[in-house]
């Protein structure tokens, strides 16, 4: 039986131990941050911090001397999808078990310091795409690497992955293809702003099925809440919408109208079906974790607390967290968590949000972080929604992260720019909303920024501010759009209904699409 696997590695390499079929081991050495592949479609069955193992057919095989590990334990992946990267030693080993002794299962590179795969499982030729905007940025790196230069509307590259993970990849935000230009320039560039080029598009229709859509590009969202009459829209209500953020309220109690329970099964099983049927409709979900995962009701006065009452509660709710998350993972239903909301709130003004000091907050976002890393390693966990501003909420943000371990960060920063738009807008009566992107965005260059709330406050019900709420709401998208497209990843408005706090919904208080305004705002995630 011939058994051929894929190269593991791209990019500047040697073999240190050519393929041994007695002992089942290769080892390569790489650049640290190397990029490391999938070898061949598989399930993946064990997942550590430096390693994972990954089964094929009989073949199982260890990968060992990794960093950023970013599957998990059953995922299914592509060959060619990218796994992990190599680790600080540059020193890659793979192990293969097998009951058979194929000597030419990994074929010595003819050039050991840019070893060619030994035969692909995706012989499908190499894809062409189009860039969907003017002046897309590429860089020499995914997310943060250095820019080397833009792209045209409409220019055609070409895809250097394999056609499977070219074609899962495009439109969905947070992506990121290697794609070669016709001048023969190699660099990545957000998927997101990608399309096939027409002759690369099926030329047969394809069969329908019962396969869920795939994901929208838009980056737009909405705030809802399974506990309000109007809050949990049927999902064909929400096409061309990109997120959801779904409170995950533990100490709620709908059966007899309690708060302070803390049975996060009967919790789960309440948010199961809501969150089943929006991620299965191809719509992004975002799982907040406030004071009502855990706290309220079990002896906390939010009023009362201090640096000693917060190191009792954390180690509490982070565990709530982690079982939560351990009910999600591996099942693509969640897609990010958000942990606590509006931390940052000036006391006097704490409604709906309980703040925390700094230092606090940092020691429950890391715990928070490590807990859930134990039973998902891969889905993104950003802060909580900062509210005070470009000036005292980016100086919180950075507070915070200077009193976590340097080993422990978000993967995100999350803030609320109610009131900040277009220059001289009614309705931005703060400010300029770039300036608060720029602030936030400096507190860790190169990771995605979130704006979980945004949208019109204390003005529901009114039909003669429609149109001004409209055009607030496109001139705050067309500043995202036109020079912040690769650092935001959502913009999540609040809320769906009026009635849902003091948010200006997309319905009214009966559930009615607003005439003239529901429509257009559902498209301002695709196009001015």
């Amino acid at each position: 039986m011939s058994v051929q696997l894929l190269w593991p590695l791209a990019g500047e390499q040697r073999i240190a131990a050519p393929y041994d079929a007695s002992s089942g081991v290769l080892e390569i050495v790489a650049l640290p941050g190397t990029l490391v592949r999938a070898v061949a479609a598989g399930k993946v069955t064990a997942v550590h911090a430096d390693s994972f193992r990954i089964a094929f057919g009989h073949l199982l095989i260890d990968v060992m001397g990794l960093q950023n590990v970013r599957v998990r334990v059953a995922q299914e992946v592509v060959a060619g999808e990218p796994v992990a990267q190599a680790g600080a030693a540059g020193h890659i080993k793979l192990r293969v078990y097998q009951p058979l002794d194929p000597a030419d299962l990994f074929q010595q590179p003819p050039v050991v310091d840019t070893p060619a795969p030994v035969a692909s499982a995706d012989t499908a030729p190499p894809l062409r795409l189009f860039a969907t905007r003017d002046g897309l940025r590429i860089r020499e790196t995914p997310i943060d690497g250095k820019p080397i230069g833009t792209l045209k509307l409409d220019e055609i590259v070409t895809s250097l992955e394999p056609a499977a993970i070219t074609r899962r990849k495009l439109g969905v935000n947070g992506e990121w293809l290697h794609i070669r230009r016709e001048d023969g320039t190699d660099a990545h560039t957000a998927a997101w702003f990608l399309k096939l080029a027409p002759e690369a598009e099926p030329l047969v229709a394809s069969t329908v099925t019962d396969a869920p859509a795939p994901a929208t590009a838009s980056i737009l969202g909405i705030n809802l809440d399974i506990f309000h009459p109007r809050g949990k829209p049927d999902h064909a209500q929400l096409s061309g919408i990109g997120w959801v953020r779904i409170k995950f309220n533990v100490s709620f109690n709908p059966a007899n109208h309690t708060y302070g329970n803390r049975d996060i099964e009967a919790a789960y099983r309440r948010y199961l079906p809501h969150i089943e049927r929006y991620a299965q409709a191809g719509l992004k979900v975002l799982i907040v974790f406030t004071h009502q995962l855990y706290g309220e009701g079990a002896g906390f006065d939010w009023k009362q607390m201090d640096s000693g009452r917060w190191q009792q509660l954390v180690p509490t709710y982070a565990d709530f967290a982690r079982q939560v998350a351990a009910k999600f993972a591996g099942t693509n239903q969640v897609h990010a968590y958000q942990v606590w909301n509006e931390q940052d709130t000036h006391p006097e003004h704490a409604r709906a949000a309980v703040p925390v000091p700094a230092g606090d907050y940092a020691h429950m976002l890391t715990e928070t972080i490590r807990a859930i890393r134990q039973v998902d390693p891969v889905t993104p966990i950003i802060t909580g929604g900062h509210t005070t501003g470009p000036g005292p909420g980016s100086q919180y943000a950075r507070s915070t992260v200077a009193a976590m371990p340097p080993d422990i960060r978000p993967d995100g920063i999350a803030f609320h720019p109610y009131g900040r738009g277009e220059h001289g807008h009614r309705f931005s009566n703060w400010g300029p909303l770039a300036e608060e992107i720029e602030a936030y965005g400096a507190v860790l260059p190169g990771k995605p920024l979130w704006i979980t709330e945004w949208g019109v406050l204390d003005h529901q019900g009114r039909l003669d501010v429609l149109p001004e709420v409209l055009s607030y709401a496109a001139g705050f998208m067309h500043i995202i759009r036109q020079n912040f497209a690769e650092q935001v990843a959502a913009a999540i408005w609040y809320a769906w209904a009026d009635g849902m706090d003091n948010g200006f919904g997309l319905v009214d208080a009966s559930g009615r699409p607003k005439a003239d305004f529901f429509e257009p705002w559902c498209r301002l995630g695709h196009h001015d």
